[in-house]
């Protein structure tokens, strides 16, 4: 892993934080446990003050690890058992078939395969994967939730490693996916986060079965917390009305706040905005240093938890458009 090498100069302005680079970059780790290895969660940036926003970290992606085992479930035509790479256009042998939901309950210890049909994209990280990059998908069960309350425990993260990365280029936001992947309560150094793994040695697909419109549920900033994300809402695409940032360069997260309201809270307690969502991985139409009032802003809610100590971990909405953030008239 490569993390920003200014990552201990934090600057303590009004009580909060400023991370002040950008966010964790994975390498290719090969090895890990017996189990199959972990991610790091993904997610949110870090604060700078009241008035500035902040920066910080766009969204880890999954290790390599293993315990050595071999590809399985599914061959180059797709489907079934054999060798080579699964390809979802049949379910793998011998995969239990789950719903989102049915994952949560389960909340596996250690890596068990899961045949997830018909759930939608919700994000994908840089607006699409791309051989050789590392990949995060958000997906959830349902098109649309009444609420937060039915929203919860209905999505989750997949992660995927860089070179298996090229097995999920074409997946876009809205696409119906029939999903085969590795589940797991990853709780490495810290982490706590339940997540989809696809790494070279935990083999898993998608394949674009439909379409849909994916739509955001209202949440408050006060509704979306570390705590939330781990146990009790993952990874909800939401919606947040009536809040106000100071955007720092394209590239680069800042802390939100309720327009009208006097910034409040800490490093661990903000909620950041990010552009590693959007294709090209940066915002357009802002202006740096600028305090900025948006009519709403539309994202998936995740964090983002740099290797470091203390372990701290940030809260983050991951918008996927420019039309996810429009100015307030």
């Amino acid at each position: 892993m490569r993390f920003c090498s200014d990552l201990a100069s934090f600057a303590v302005v009004i009580g909060v934080l400023s991370l002040g680079c950008g966010g964790e970059v994975p390498d290719d780790d090969v090895g890990g446990g017996p189990a199959g290895g972990s991610s790091s969660d993904g997610g949110s940036g870090g604060t700078e003050n009241a008035t500035t926003g902040g920066m910080g970290g766009q969204g880890g992606q999954p290790s390599e690890g293993g315990g050595g085992a071999e590809p399985v479930g599914g061959n180059s035509e797709g489907g079934g058992g054999g060798a080579g790479w699964p390809t979802c256009d049949t379910q793998p042998a011998g995969s239990p078939t789950m719903t989102i939901p049915e994952v949560w309950e389960a909340n596996p210890a250690a890596p068990e395969e899961a045949w997830v049909p018909g759930v939608y994209v919700t994000a994908v990280s840089n607006g699409g994967c791309t051989a050789g990059a590392s990949c995060q998908i958000f997906v959830q069960q349902e098109e649309s939730y009444a609420d937060l309350d039915a929203a919860r425990q209905q999505s989750l993260r997949i992660g995927v490693a860089p070179t298996v990365a090229m097995y999920f280029e074409g997946i876009d936001v809205g696409d119906r996916i029939d999903l085969y992947a590795r589940a797991v309560r990853d709780t490495e150094d810290g982490k706590n986060e339940l997540i989809f793994l696809v790494t070279p040695n935990l083999p898993g697909c998608a394949a674009v079965v439909g379409s849909g419109d994916p739509q955001p549920v209202v949440a408050t900033l006060a509704d979306l917390s570390v705590a939330a994300y781990e146990d009790v809402m993952g990874p909800v695409l939401v919606r947040v009305n009536g809040v106000s940032g100071n955007p720092n360069p394209p590239a680069e997260t800042f802390a939100l706040w309720t327009t009208g309201q006097a910034p409040d809270g800490d490093i661990t307690t903000v909620t950041s905005l990010s552009p590693f969502f959007l294709a090209g991985g940066a915002f357009t139409g802002l202006t740096d240093g600028m305090n900025t009032n948006f009519n709403h802003v539309v994202g998936v809610f995740g964090l983002f938890v740099p290797p470091a100590d203390p372990l701290i971990k940030y809260e983050e909405i991951y918008v996927r458009s420019d039309a996810d953030y429009p100015l307030a008239n």
